[in-house]
């Protein structure tokens, strides 16, 4: 994994036309991932033990970074409006790294109009902008109002937190829209964000924002997979503070290209005639994040009561008190089928784990991704094969 990600990391840096040829490959054991630091969105760890997750923030931090000059232009904004945004998070109860959002979303222009029309620092779409509160005429865009727009975002925020339980979710059903992020939760009985698979935009998404809190608070971990010459501006102290009314001149083509291109049409999902947003059956986050599981199928047995099928953990966590590690055994045993509803239970009772060596009494159920219930739908045999990722509840 260590060759990949250098090799990465060289492969993005070429295509920015930058020329990059380390003297020595740094020796840090990445096949464990020790070469990059714990990372973390509002609390929630992101699994850089995956291949693909740590490949993918490596390339947005490559890419976050890649135009220095305007990288330390996007820094000078950023410390003359984060004080000004923190407060009001803060006063919603939102975690302080949502004000990297607008940096994706607008590159911090408040003037930023994408294709779709959303418009802002928060990039709020007009119907979505009224619905949260805010003045959208032909004479008044309060979009453009960094105080106003930040406290429709917040309450935004708060109402996709209040129906998801997570903020990784959040950030994004911010850029998708609740009721995509939601289909693809039902569809792929998944509900967590780095495991599903998204489109490319809203996949990207999460990354984009973590890559602008790394460099900006965190940067000297990353230095063997950043050029020097991105490292001397990523330390070069901010001076001025930007100010708004020049905000378009400053920086270039691509980078506000970059930053509009994500702006997707958001909506408040609340068709009429009924069948409301918050009608609709949600996550059980309180069950599923607090004390649920993953694991990935590793030997399944047949598709009949009694028969034992083997699960292997995908991150390290907590059940039912007491901490787990990824790569633990997870024995379940198939404890019905109905064919009726179409629905598999399966139940665990054992676990064995690699640190201990040894192996414990452990009651979990493998739920819905989508409702947090006990019972899944019947995979098809193709997918168990493929390595079948499923939710368990502490019983």
């Amino acid at each position: 994994m260590r060759k990949m990600i250098c090799g990465l990391v060289v492969a993005c840096w070429a295509a920015f036309g930058v020329s990059f040829t380390p003297a020595a490959e740094p020796e840090l054991d990445l096949a464990s991932l020790n070469g990059l630091p714990p990372v973390y969105f509002c609390g929630e760890a992101v699994p850089l033990r995956e291949e693909v997750v740590a490949r993918r923030l490596v390339t947005a931090l490559v890419k976050n970074s890649s135009l220095n000059s305007d990288f330390y232009l996007i820094r000078k904004r950023a410390a003359g409006f984060f004080p000004i945004i923190e407060p009001i998070l803060a006063k919603h109860k939102i975690p302080s790294d949502f004000k990297y959002l607008p940096l994706v979303e607008s590159a911090l222009r408040g003037r930023a109009v994408s294709p779709k029309g959303a418009a802002g620092y928060w990039q709020l779409m007009p119907a979505t902008a009224r619905e949260l509160g805010l003045t959208v005429n032909s004479s008044l865009d309060e979009r453009r109002d960094l105080h106003k727009s930040t406290e429709a975002a917040c309450r935004y925020l708060r109402y996709l937190y209040k129906h998801l339980g997570s903020w990784t979710l959040a950030a994004a059903a911010y850029n998708s829209g609740i009721g995509n992020l939601l289909t693809n939760i039902r569809r792929q009985q998944e509900s967590d964000y780095y495991y599903l698979k998204l489109n490319a935009e809203t996949g990207r998404y999460l990354y984009r924002v973590l890559a602008f809190k790394e460099l900006f608070g965190n940067y000297k971990c990353y230095a063997p997979y950043l050029p020097q010459k991105v490292l001397a501006v990523l330390s070069k102290p901010v001076e001025d503070q930007v100010q708004d009314n020049n905000e378009d001149a400053i920086l270039s083509d691509s980078f506000l290209q970059e930053a509009t291109r994500s702006a997707l049409a958001q909506k408040i999902d609340a068709p009429k005639g009924g069948n409301r947003t918050e009608d609709l059956p949600l996550p059980n986050a309180a069950d599923v994040f607090r004390g649920g599981v993953k694991a990935r199928l590793a030997e399944a047995g047949d598709l009949q009561p009694g028969q034992v099928w083997v699960f292997h953990l995908t991150r390290d966590g907590l059940a039912d008190g007491k901490p787990v590690t990824t790569g633990d055994l997870l024995y379940a045993i198939v404890e019905d089928i109905d064919p009726q509803t179409g629905k598999l239970y399966l139940r665990a009772e054992k676990l064995y784990s690699l640190v201990d060596r040894a192996t414990y009494n452990l009651a979990l159920a493998a739920v819905d991704a989508a409702t947090g219930r006990v019972g899944i739908k019947l995979p098809a045999v193709d997918q168990m094969k493929s390595g079948w990722i499923l939710t368990w509840k502490v019983l």
